[in-house]
């Protein structure tokens, strides 16, 4: 005999950005992991600015105590993708303005619907009311609004390039060490964790850029174990390696992997990109962002292939 207790999916996911078929998830959580001068800050950069510019991102905040001496890679953002308002060094508080950011993007995108609301109701009224049948409290937020006053105003326009809610990348670059990532009280590792929750759902995807993957002070294991998307520049340290693939948990022999990242790393800045969440199971291994691979035969076949923009 079997009890009937039927699972039930949600009718709703919780807030995804469209994306084309060749581009990853959004929101992510992205951990860029090299040493110094292999490129991680340049490559990541560039895969945020290609987002902003598909309109994946609105908006991008760095924490990074080296902005300034780097400010050549963060220049390879699009106009408009970075203010300075939006650069944090990496202390305790940092995170806490991050989240205010977000709530206020959330708040301000809440007042947006219910001002977009209001005018189409307000001049519905007009057109099939007269004044003293629109009930008081109904008139008093035509007044707030300016509607009574100047009937003729133009319809609320959403500030960002298209009519759907923020969307925020957060990059955390050359922290370790930093407060941010040594003191519980900077809440790094709840911040990461709930990245998607974050302004009633908003939420927001949040790049890492790390010197070591697994390191004393380094990433916390929470971390990296909720990690959506993995960058690995050169690893030479054998168990490095084996820690990689012992914490990813990923469908490939120690052989297959190491074949793909020795291959990936042969060329200057290169790096292997993995996947966790991909669209498509024959997307989870990439050569940077372009070059799918395959860890069966090692077949290499470029993006351009794939169906959807590139």
């Amino acid at each position: 005999m079997k009890a009937k207790i039927d699972i039930i999916p949600p009718k709703k996911s919780a807030f995804v950005i469209e994306t084309a078929p060749d581009f990853f998830k959004l929101h992510t959580l992205a951990i860029a992991s090299g040493t110094r001068g292999q490129g991680k800050t340049t490559s990541v950069v560039n895969l945020v600015r290609e987002a902003y510019n598909r309109k994946y991102y609105d908006r991008v905040i760095v924490i990074t105590p080296t902005y300034h001496s780097n400010k050549t890679l963060w220049d390879i953002l699009p106009e408009g993708a970075l203010s300075e308002d939006d650069i944090f060094e990496p202390d305790t508080l940092c995170l806490k303005s991050v989240k205010d950011i977000i709530n206020a993007e959330r708040a301000e995108w809440d007042l947006h619907l219910q001002q977009k609301e209001l005018y189409e109701k307000f001049h519905k009224d007009m057109k099939h009311k007269q004044i003293k049948s629109i009930r008081s409290e109904q008139l008093m937020a035509y007044f707030e609004m300016g509607l009574l006053d100047n009937p003729e105003m133009e319809k609320p326009e959403w500030k960002y390039r298209e009519e759907v809610p923020p969307k925020i990348a957060v990059i955390i670059d050359d922290a370790v060490g930093t407060d941010l990532m040594n003191k519980r009280s900077a809440g790094l590792t709840k911040f990461i964790i709930a990245h998607r929750h974050w302004g009633k759902g908003l939420g927001c995807s949040v790049f890492m850029l790390v010197q070591s993957y697994c390191c004393h002070e380094g990433v916390a294991r929470a971390i990296r174990e909720n990690t959506c998307l993995l960058l690995l520049w050169k690893v030479k340290d054998k168990n490095q390696r084996a820690k990689i693939i012992e914490e990813a948990g990923l469908d490939v022999t120690e052989e297959q992997f190491n074949a793909m990242l020795d291959y990936c790393i042969s060329e200057p800045y290169s790096f292997l990109c993995i996947d966790f969440q991909p669209k498509e199971i024959q997307f989870q291994f990439r050569k940077r962002f372009n070059e799918f691979l395959n860890p069966n035969n090692f077949i290499i076949f470029n993006v351009n292939d794939a169906q959807g923009d590139t």
